[in-house]
């Protein structure tokens, strides 16, 4: 792996979820020998707000923080042995966040979701939505502690053409970190399965994945009144799965594709944390992997990834 693309962006503001976030990143670094960079937003309010504070809190403030980060850090290299480094920005945390991310092109954002209250089922914290939905870079959300970065990952496929973009990434996290591929799907019509083309494209995906000396596996749900988006968490619990990648952009099963629908269902009630890409992302996943990706059955190609040069890659795979 590039040693630019091991780097891990955590934004942190002491609260149990990102400190959870934190413990996750750090066994993600020790694995991928990366460096974390610990990023504190100082939240600004609005402009009436700002006219109020003067320059001194502000400085108090900010210098504060920065004594709390930097100790954080340092306790965390000499108990862990990696670097960490810090920094402090002002403004709205979605747009701080998203900025640094841009400027670093870390491998990962992890975030822990913390969004409380009696509607928690139904909406996202705000911070979280808006990263997930705008990274330019692979985003990890979290809840609760949990610790593992996924070995055996769950990867829900529908009929749009994101599913390319989504294939390849699982292939290139499977071959980065050594994770089984569980591929899964629903169908939404009375279709017999073995004659609909989910059924078809799932086989497809995971001869890829075989043929590319993956574990795999898949299900093929029938059709329910059950939502698509719980029978992808029915299964990765079922499959006792540590992570579930979704893309945020025109993914979902046909009746639910429009942007982050799917995904805002999965990454709010997934219990295992969730790998979200956006179109953007993803692309950061191709990198080395795609000179010996095998593609026999030309599931991938030629439109997987535009301006990538795959198609000699693919026409020589298939003679």
């Amino acid at each position: 792996m590039d040693s630019t693309l091991k780097d891990i962006l955590v934004p942190i503001d002491f609260k149990a979820p990102s400190m959870n976030a934190l413990e996750y990143a750090i066994n993600l670094a020790k694995r991928t020998n990366g460096r974390i960079y610990l990023l504190y937003v100082i939240e600004a309010g609005g402009i009436l707000e700002d006219l109020f504070v003067s320059v001194d809190e502000i400085v108090k403030v900010t210098e504060k923080v920065k004594e709390k980060l930097q100790a954080l850090a340092n306790q965390l290299q000499d108990t862990h042995h990696m670097m960490v480094l810090t920094r402090i920005e002002r403004g709205r945390p979605s747009k701080k966040i998203l900025e640094v991310a841009e400027e670093l092109k870390p491998r990962f954002i992890i975030l822990g979701e913390n969004h409380q209250g009696d509607d928690t089922p139904q909406v996202l914290g705000a911070t979280v939505e808006q990263v997930t939905l705008n990274s330019p870079v692979p985003v990890i959300t979290t809840k609760g502690n949990y610790k593992d970065f996924g070995s055996q990952m769950v990867v829900p496929l529908d009929l749009t053409k994101e599913t390319r973009r989504q294939l390849v990434s699982s292939i290139a996290y499977a071959k980065n970190y050594n994770t089984k591929i569980c591929l899964v799907s629903a169908l939404i019509g009375g279709i017999i399965f073995t004659e609909s083309r989910i059924y078809r494209k799932l086989k497809h995906a995971r001869h890829v994945l075989t043929e590319n000396k993956i574990e795999a596996c898949m299900k093929l749900f029938p059709r329910t009144k059950v939502p698509p988006y719980k029978r992808v968490l029915e299964f990765a619990d079922e499959m006792n799965a540590d992570l579930i990648l979704v893309m945020t952009h025109q993914e979902g099963f046909t009746f639910d594709n429009y942007i982050g629908a799917f995904a805002h269902h999965i990454i709010n009630e997934s219990k295992i944390p969730v790998l979200s890409l956006t179109a953007s992302a993803s692309s950061q996943s191709y990198g080395e992997i795609l000179k010996d990706l095998l593609d026999p059955l030309g599931v991938l190609a030629p439109k997987t990834i535009r301006q990538q040069p795959l198609k000699r890659l693919f026409r020589k795979n298939r003679k």
